[in-house]
């Protein structure tokens, strides 16, 4: 990130008598800083030693520590004079989302001169990453240039890093992903950063994991929307001690009625967390069984979750109820774990209901993608904001799938209209912008997707670096 050497980082004070919650763990044993509510505690301050009189418009940057089960207002204020910038909504945080606020120059100027102080309009308490292990610079409060969409080596830069770091669940399989096709292509940096994210959750002496809560789950089974990393620790450590925990996850999860995995539905997720590490496993230890049976959970997720023109999140197994129909992100983990769990096969081992099931999807998916190159957050539903995350996990399997030859090179436009768009949507250092907020419980499932909130999330950079890399920009950086 050199074209910011010249904007220092802030000095930060914050309140030190804050209890971090005792049921959660941060990501990747990081430093956490609070910001509070006025009634909690003082503002969390940043004040800058260093000289620096922007000519422009700047932004506010921080990254989320933990998993937010509620809504977040964070005030921006002068610290010294206490002028009221603005808020930034942080609504249901997931660990290392990043959070954005613009300030006018006139304002930037301001904020070095005298410091900013950021305190909770609204909840209590929220956590933000603070320097310390497995952060980068970048991830720390500060202010920052913004003079246009990154390009891809700058993209790649941020992305193979500490800083794309997911919790190892949905989230992390998508970045691990996109590591390890740029490790394959030769990149170090992304070979580094595979093995740190491997090792932070699975070391046998030091590794640890989290729930999608932030709760520590280290010796927890896999489950269907949570077993995803196992397959790169499969593929990369095929002995690992810690792939037994996806043994484990696949038992418990078996319903023996439907010979297939789920906790009481069918989700899109579970062909990219199950069927996906199931055949890695299968083919890393030449497991017949276990390959039959990956074969099985995409074959029975598309006879209850795929319809000619529809495509449904969920199916639920007693009262056979389908629901989020045509929903992106539940498209791209539908198409991603198809692509990437045939891609494990040889081309003549391919069931070829399942490899013309490939070909169907990407051509349905295509029909939908906006003039713009994305896909809106529900797909037929043009009205609706795009989801970033969900459009680059489309396009990626659809790059994918035509390199592995289970699709038709006509779709390629598709992909690299897509890689345009989303290349559009990131920030100078290579943040993408766009992402539809985690689905969870609390946010009311489809308002907050129908809604235009959007934040910064690693695991749909994941994605991007994973389309990036099936179109093959390896030698060709722009």
């Amino acid at each position: 990130m050199t074209e910011f050497s010249t904007v220092p980082l802030p000095v930060l004070s914050f309140p030190g008598t804050i209890p971090f919650p005792s049921e959660k763990r941060p990501l990747g044993g990081r430093n956490c800083l609070p910001v509070v509510a006025p009634d909690v505690g003082e503002a969390t301050c940043l004040r800058w030693p260093a000289p620096f009189v922007p000519a422009q418009e700047m932004i506010l940057r921080f990254v989320a520590a933990t998993d937010e089960r509620v809504p977040h207002g964070v005030q921006v204020k002068n610290a010294t004079t206490g002028e009221v910038f603005g808020q930034i909504d942080v609504w249901y945080a997931c660990p290392g989302q990043v959070f954005e606020f613009v300030l006018s120059a006139e304002q930037a100027r301001a904020a070095f001169r005298e410091g900013l102080a950021l305190s909770l309009a609204e909840g209590s308490v929220l956590w933000l990453v603070g320097a310390g292990p497995h952060t980068i610079s970048a991830q720390l409060p500060q202010l920052v240039v913004d003079p246009g969409p990154s390009n891809l080596d700058r993209f790649l830069e941020l992305f193979c890093s500490a800083a794309s770091l997911q919790p190892c669940d949905w989230m992390e399989v998508c970045v691990l992903d996109g590591l390890r096709d740029w490790a394959r292509m030769g990149r170090k940096d992304a070979e580094d950063a595979l093995r740190l994210h491997l090792n932070i959750a699975f070391n046998p002496e030091k590794g640890r994991r989290e729930n999608i809560r932030g709760v520590p789950c280290d010796e927890a089974p896999g489950g269907p929307e949570s077993t995803g990393p196992f397959a790169l620790l499969a593929l990369e450590q095929p002995g690992h001690p810690s792939l037994r925990f996806a043994e484990q996850g696949f038992e418990r999860a078996h319903v023996p009625a439907w010979d297939v995995i789920a906790h009481g539905h069918l989700v899109t997720e579970s062909c990219y967390n199950i069927a996906y590490p199931m055949m890695a496993m299968a083919v890393t230890r030449g497991d017949a069984d276990l390959k039959r049976r990956a074969l099985r959970q995409l074959r029975m997720c598309m006879n209850a979750l795929a319809e000619p023109d529809d495509l449904y999140l969920r199916y639920h197994l007693t009262t056979k109820e389908r629901t989020f129909a045509n929903w992106s992100r539940g498209v791209a983990w539908y198409m991603l774990g198809w692509m990437r769990t045939l891609a494990l096969l040889a081309p003549e081992e391919r069931p070829d209901d399942l490899v013309e099931e490939a070909g169907r999807v990407v051509d349905w998916a295509g029909g939908y993608q906006l003039p713009g190159g994305l896909w809106s957050c529900f797909l037929k539903e043009p009205e609706v904001a795009p989801d970033s995350s969900g459009s680059a996990g489309i396009a990626a399997a659809v790059a994918l799938g035509i390199r592995e030859g289970m699709v038709d090179k006509k779709a390629l436009p598709v992909a690299q209209k897509a890689y345009e768009a989303l290349m559009a949507c990131t920030s100078h250092e290579g943040w993408l912008r766009g992402t539809s907020q985690s689905n969870k419980k609390e946010t009311h499932h489809m308002d907050i997707q129908r809604h235009p909130f959007r934040v910064i999330a690693p695991w749909g950079m994941g994605m991007l670096a994973q389309l990036a890399a099936q179109l093959d920009f390896k030698n060709e950086r722009n």
